[in-house]
């Protein structure tokens, strides 16, 4: 079997291009030219693009993969190395031949071998072959004119309009007006074009030189709108520049002949003018022609080899890899291939990039590296996205766009901070803070919390310099005000805070604290002191305040009083108030306790049972116990109404009671008194009503049934009870017949609305996953818990579609939304319908693993039929949807072809009978699924729906590989012609209907 031709080689692709935007983009162009070479092409590019339009699929799954692609490329390169090797024997074969005839090459023969081996070797490596064997090329007879395409350049009138405007502003060239690289992009161009107009517009300059640069403006943009534009602009400033080497040319030629050492210092003298070694030495052989000057025969130059700088446009020498002039390296990593390119070049040789750019793009890097050591961040992302416009996705601009967008949000918090410190006049943190922000992220920006920082200080500076002034005049009290303006503007101003600490405030008096329904309320008089003041409250468990951090702060607050609503319940405190001055706090303090806070139980709860009642609820922190008491009809009105129960510290269980009958109880908090010791202190008591009854039957039958979205459930109705139905994603640990509250029935899931006595329907609505449904029996303020359903709520993929790809089958479909893993199960007997239980082979695709190639592949298939079924699964769980099916046949398909039979009459020729007769070629074919028989009066029916259902047949047997369908008779007498189809469609993927001709299918 020949070996298929390889990719690269057949797209005519450098093995080195390994960008996939790239590829595809070669792909398609191929499509397009291999579809018109098809209809429109001679019989030979007719054969090969009916060769290769077929290989669509197996080009695109081998190059879009990176394995396989990489692959691909070294066979790509090991296949060009051996073209290359046969091509130069080839070519040695030749010289051998001209060698054997003379030592010189003509040039007839010498045209024959460029033409024979283009492509591979191009001229220059043919005349060094030819001269490596001693043969050299000369001319047949006289040497005939050289005529060569003449390159298009801008009109004169464009010409005269631009050196016009660049002579006034001193310049040579458009490029040097845009101050860019004869190499960059006409976008590029166009750009710094459209920038300078918009500079001279918002200036608004109106002198010469502005008009003569808004009119060379205008001529950028529509000469530099596309690459032919810049190319003519390119030519006449190649022949511009030859022509100011006239006179060197004629100092040359003096002796009416160009020696290879004078051609070679006019080739070098031009490219450093900007045009190209061969441009170069063209137009001096063409000008040497005219003048009718000898010329050295054609042969390598040495100022061909050099190398021109893409940065700054000096030669360098062939092995140098760096200008000496700029330090740039001679060689440049293309940002989209990673092709390797000489900086020379405009654009990649590989993929086209406009690597001519580079300059450009290398100074927005470096600007914005500027910019940023600066601290002017937004301005440095500005040259990042510039240069990103020319350069997209190259990887130095990206990380350091990274960098600055990190360091911007280190700045913006560290600015936050520092704004939140001068707010709170914490100047001395926020003068020592600011001075670490602009060593490490630059001045720009905190210029104005510099100056109020600054302001604030100088402000506090002067009001402490009159309070020392003051204490030294005995004036103590002003001391203290002149420290508070001090303090007013810079809260950490240090020397007036010590001077405020060496002169405390005088302690409150009469601490008063009183019990209200939310905690403590306190209350103190003010002290003697005629300045402003504040009060710190505090608050310490067992035992007395000895000092302003001996305790639990509870407050600061200027009024005389506070109220204390977190005093912790159960457990006694003491409380102390310090007078605070200007952050000092006074020496004593006013003090009382202890104090206990008492409550009530919490979430007291009844559950009646059959001649029972059991109490529960939750005793609050410190309580010493629990009592209890219960009488008939009503809540016990005070402790000691009625009878104590034996209670414990969480509840009690009530037995020997009447069912029917209502009972009152009243529960009460103990706690020990902290002020008189052996006594106890009670609160009020909560009370509550319950009725014993007999608990309802749990429902343990419930049921359910799903179409789409809507879930019916069921069970069987609970005598004396209302049954609820809850729902809930997460089910509570609970076994069925558990009893509880029915106020405590939330905690299984929100209440579906709408049930009857035996039923209900549920929209099923939310995640994917499951969701359970809880039945409860509540009666007379009881509720038994039943046995729950669980329903599966799971989309399943949808669009699924196969396709062969070489020796393999690509799956693809479209992924529910939430779900990110199916399982993807495969058969040779039919399609999988449990993807665990089946014995059929299964993998597990992750929606990452799928977009990455946008499909799943399996490789190396079998020539089988093959049988899939694909089945959503939810993350973390076993939970999997429903099946998509489909088959892929790979050839294998099952063909039944039929015709309609027909029996007449031997004299009246009328149907006596009439029957479809089907045939299956290959004789394995045992049954049929469901069929339609369809007829239609005037023509053959196209479609199930096109005509009428004549005939339904649930299941077909085959026997010997043949069946009949019997057509009743009264389906003859409008003589219809008739076509078979499957009740379901899918099943054609697998058995082919062949309906026989037209003709053969009518009855009559």
């Amino acid at each position: 079997m020949p070996q298929r031709e390889n990719f690269y080689l057949l797209l005519n692709l450098d093995p080195s291009v390994d960008d996939w935007a790239s590829i595809e983009t070669r792909i398609k162009a191929k499509q397009r030219a291999w579809a018109l070479d098809r209809t429109q092409g001679s019989p030979k590019k007719r054969r090969l693009a009916e060769r290769y339009l077929p290989l669509l699929g197996d080009i695109e799954n081998v190059l879009r993969d990176p394995e396989t692609r990489f692959q691909e490329s070294q066979e790509a390169r090991k296949l060009q190395q051996k073209q290359r090797r046969e091509k130069l024997r080839d070519l040695d074969e030749a010289v051998g031949l001209i060698k054997a005839s003379g030592t010189a090459c003509d040039k007839k023969q010498f045209t024959t071998l460029v033409n024979r081996f283009k492509g591979v070797l191009s001229e220059k490596e043919i005349r060094k072959r030819l001269a490596a064997a001693g043969v050299s090329v000369r001319e047949a007879g006289a040497d005939p004119k050289k005529t060569r395409p003449v390159k298009e350049r801008i009109d004169p009138v464009t010409a005269k309009n631009i050196r016009r405007n660049l002579d006034p502003l001193s310049l040579e060239t458009l490029y040097h007006f845009l101050d860019l690289n004869p190499r960059s992009s006409p976008q590029a161009l166009r750009d710094r074009a459209e920038e300078i107009y918009k500079e001279n517009q918002r200036i608004g300059k109106t002198d010469a030189d502005a008009t003569a640069q808004n009119e060379l403006t205008g001529i950028c943009k529509d000469l530099f709108k596309d690459n032919d534009g810049k190319t003519k602009y390119d030519n006449y400033l190649a022949i511009e520049a030859m022509e100011g080497l006239k006179s060197n040319l004629e100092i040359a030629g003096s002796d009416r002949f160009l020696s290879l050492q004078e051609l070679d210092a006019l080739v070098q003298q031009a490219c450093q003018r900007g045009v190209s070694a061969q441009d170069a030495r063209d137009y001096i052989e063409e000008y040497a022609q005219r003048r009718k000057w000898g010329i050295q025969p054609d042969a390598d130059l040495p100022s061909e080899e050099l190398q021109l700088c893409g940065f700054c446009s000096a030669l360098a020498p062939p092995a140098a890899s760096k200008c000496s002039q700029c330090g740039e390296s001679l060689k440049i990593e293309c940002p989209r291939c990673a092709a390797s390119n000489p900086t020379q070049n405009p654009a990649c040789e590989s993929c086209g990039c406009r690597i001519g750019d580079a300059p450009l793009v290398k100074s927005f890097l470096k600007e914005s590296e500027r910019l940023a050591l600066r601290g002017s961040l937004n301005e440095a992302l500005i040259c990042i996205d510039k240069a990103l416009l020319y350069w997209p996705d190259w990887k130095p601009a990206t990380e350091a766009r990274d960098r600055i967008r990190s360091r911007q949000e280190e700045r913006e918090s560290e600015i936050s901070a520092l704004e939140e410190l001068v707010q709170k006049r914490k100047l001395i943190q926020a003068r020592t803070r600011l001075d670490q922000f602009e060593r490490r992220l630059g001045q720009a920006g905190a210029e104005n919390l510099r100056r109020r920082v600054g302001d604030g200080l100088k402000k506090a500076e002067s009001a402490f310099k009159s309070a020392r002034q003051r204490k030294r005049d005995g004036d103590s009290e002003g001391a203290l005000d002149r420290c508070d303006e001090a303090l007013a503007a810079c809260s950490d101003f240090q020397p007036a805070l010590a001077m405020i600490a060496a002169s405390p405030p005088p302690p409150p008096a009469q601490l008063l604290v009183k019990t209200t329904a939310a905690g403590f309320r306190l209350s103190w008089e003010t002290p003697s002191t005629g300045r402003s003041v504040s009060y710190r409250i505090l608050r310490k468990k067992e035992g007395s305040v000895r000092n302003d951090k001996d305790g639990e702060v509870v407050g600061e607050v200027r009024d005389t009083s506070l109220d204390d609503p977190s005093a912790p319940v159960g457990r006694a405190h003491h409380y102390a108030v310090y007078t605070v001055r200007s952050g000092v706090p006074s020496h004593q303090a006013a003090q009382s306790g202890p104090h206990l806070l008492a409550a009530a139980v919490e979430n007291l709860q009844a559950t009646a049972g059959d001649r029972e009642v059991i109490l529960s609820w939750k005793s609050p922190p410190g309580c010493r116990c629990v009592r209890a008491w219960r009488q008939i009809g009503k809540i016990p009105s005070r402790p000691g109404d009625g009878t104590e129960l034996s209670a414990s510290n969480s509840g009690v269980h009530d037995t020997g009671l009447v069912n029917g009958r209502r009972y009152g109880y009243l529960v009460v908090a103990v706690f020990r008194d902290p002020i008189r010791p052996g006594r106890d202190v009670t609160v009020d008591g909560q009370g509550i009503m319950a009725t014993a009854v007999a608990p309802p039957s749990a429902v343990r039958d419930l049921r359910y049934s799903r179409t789409g979205k809507v879930a019916l459930l069921s069970w069987t109705p609970v005598e004396n009870a209302t049954v609820q139905i809850r729902q809930a994603n997460q089910l509570p640990e609970y076994a069925p017949g558990l009893i509880l509250p029915a106020s405590e029935t939330e905690r299984f899931g929100k209440l579906v609305p709408n049930a009857s006595s035996n039923g209900v329907q549920v929209t099923l609505e939310g995640r994917q996953g499951r969701i359970h449904f809880v039945p409860l029996s509540v009666s007379a303020g009881t509720a038994v818990v039943g046995r729950a359903v669980q329903v599966t709520m799971l989309d399943p993929v949808t669009d699924l579609r196969s396709r062969r790809t070489g020796q393999g089958i690509a799956l693809t479909w479209k992924w529910p939304a939430g779900l990110d893993e199916v399982r993807v199960c495969y058969s040779y007997q039919g399609s999988p319908r449990d993807p665990v239980k089946d014995s059929s082979r299964h993998a597990l695709v992750t929606r990452k693993e799928y977009e990455r190639t946008g499909c799943w592949e399996l490789r190396h298939a079998e020539r089988r039929r093959h049988y899939f079924s694909v089945f959503a699964k939810a993350t973390g769980s076993d939970l999997y949807s429903e099946g998509a099916r489909v088959l892929e046949s790979l050839g294998r398909e099952v063909s039944v072809s039929y015709q309609v039979s027909l029996r007449k009459s031997l004299l009246r020729r009328s149907v006596e009978e009439a029957w479809l007769e089907l045939n299956c070629g290959n004789g394995d074919l045992t049954t049929l699924p469901e069929l339609l028989v369809v007829g239609k009066a005037q023509r053959v029916p196209l479609s199930p729906i096109d005509g009428e259902v004549l005939v339904r047949i649930p299941s077909l047997a085959f026997e010997n590989g043949r069946a009949t369908i019997p057509i009743p008779p009264k389906c003859w007498g409008s003589r219809p012609f008739v076509k078979l189809f499957f009740k379901d469609a899918a099943h054609a993927r697998e058995v082919r209907l062949l309906p026989a001709s037209q003709q053969r299918l009518r009855v009559g």
